[in-house]
């Protein structure tokens, strides 16, 4: 890229008189790599000239850069000349294509769209040709100023992620209870598979009538989930453990019984960037089979109810 920068940079057109165009770019939040107007136009400056970058020129190169939804970038290159008409080129990039080849192919693109405009010098006429003994079928002209192919738009690549945040549960103990969660799980372009990590530390509660207890949770659920970004949807298995120790009874009494159940999970994930997202999620699960939890007759917890959670998180991904 750099040969052909230069090597078109110093071809005679490059001595024309080129109309002068003012630069305005603009990209969306979610891409700042992307909002760098001055290197835009330093990478410009590799084939046209200098000179013709004016701030003040009534021609204007426009260029609005957006995410798409699956993150890779929408490109609209506008070019106005001086009489307001306006001519519009728009190109595609994929999520893999990070935001400096993305600036470069743009200001490519818009360079030789400016050198086209550019008046030609008057050229004498050339003498007629003179008729050769035996003609060949001249090869095809190389030409090193012709701009490549356009970038094939490639699928988006599976990414690694990690979540940690809080959760408020009910169902899993008698009353709804605080907790932590760490998630973690590989992101393909429609399918998301996750491993989510959770524990409600000891919560004071009274289950049933004078018996008061502290209990506490550890949960492992694996799931599979759809991805329309920004929305998933989820189906999972979950298992782990509840504990309770009696607190207002004469004997020591602290029991735990595992579970194993089944859910459904919907969720929302708003990007901050390309790696960082913020995550907000629902889900319902059903125990298959519970845990009864015996510490004095009658029985304190007698099976597990469905079990009803909201949380959020912050997803890192690469």
């Amino acid at each position: 890229m750099a040969v052909l920068g230069s090597a078109w940079s110093s071809s005679a057109l490059a001595a024309d008189e080129l109309p002068h165009h003012r630069v305005e770019l603009t990209a969306d939040r979610t891409l700042p790599g992307c909002a760098n107007a001055f290197e835009f136009t330093a990478i410009l400056t590799n084939w046209v000239p200098v000179s013709t970058i004016d701030p003040t020129a009534a021609r204007a190169l426009v260029v609005r850069i957006r995410r798409l939804p699956d993150g890779g970038k929408s490109v609209d290159t506008t070019i106005t000349d001086d009489n307001g008409v306006a001519s519009t080129d728009h190109r595609d990039y994929s999520p893999a294509t990070d935001c400096f080849k993305v600036l470069y192919w743009t200001a490519f693109d818009a360079a030789t769209r400016i050198r086209a405009a550019a008046p030609k010098k008057d050229e004498a006429p050339a003498p007629p040709p003179t008729p050769l003994p035996s003609p060949k079928p001249a090869p095809c002209p190389q030409c090193p100023a012709c701009p490549p192919p356009p970038p094939v738009a490639a699928p988006a690549p599976r990414r690694v992620f990690v979540a940690l945040g809080g959760l408020v549960s009910h169902g899993l103990m008698p009353d709804t209870a605080p907790g932590l969660r760490v998630a973690g799980g590989l992101q393909l372009p429609q399918l998301s598979l996750e491993l989510d990590v959770r524990w409600m530390p000891l919560w004071k509660t009274r289950p049933l009538e004078f018996t008061e207890a502290e209990m506490h949770t550890f949960t492992v659920t694996g799931g599979a989930c759809l991805r329309r970004p920004p929305l998933l949807g989820c189906l999972f298995a979950a298992g782990g453990a509840v504990g309770s120790a009696a607190l207002n009874l004469g004997f020591d009494a602290h029991i735990v019984r595992g579970f194993f159940g089944v859910g459904a999970r919907s969720a929302v994930e708003l990007p901050f960037s390309e790696h960082l997202a913020a995550r907000a999620e629902v889900e319902f699960a059903v125990a298959m089979f519970g845990t009864r939890l015996d510490v004095h007759r009658p029985s304190l917890w007698e099976t597990l109810r469905p079990t009803f959670m909201g949380g959020g998180a912050l997803v890192y991904a690469f």
